[in-house]
């Protein structure tokens, strides 16, 4: 059986991407909302930074996406570690594989 690691994000742009080691990291916004056994409406924000590690699509990111820019990312879960001061660090770090810039016109926030 074929496996698959995949985690989708598509959201807004929180501030420019910043450019490391040739590859870039963008974080996105993500917005939820439910309604509670009261009836009361919620909405949260999640932000997820994505890491674009493609030397050319990185460049890409950096010359054409900017805060606010909705983007579409198909990315991948990658675990990992490092030692710091004796101790270990875990991190799980969110891989684009794909990544576009949206055309969705402005922002409606007030929309449900």
């Amino acid at each position: 059986m074929r496996t698959t690691n995949l985690f989708i994000v598509r959201g807004f742009v929180g501030q420019a991407p910043k450019a490391f080691n040739k590859a870039a990291k963008v974080n996105v916004a993500t917005d939820r909302a439910w309604t509670d056994t009261k009836g009361e409406r919620h909405e949260e924000t999640d932000w997820v930074t994505v890491t674009v590690l493609n030397e050319k699509a990185a460049a890409w990111v950096i010359a054409n996406v900017a805060k606010g820019d909705a983007v579409y990312a198909e990315c991948r879960i990658a675990d990992g570690s490092y030692k710091k001061d004796g101790e270990t660090v875990y991190t799980t770090d969110i891989i684009a594989n794909v990544f576009h810039k949206l055309d969705l016109g402005a922002r409606d926030d007030a929309a449900a």
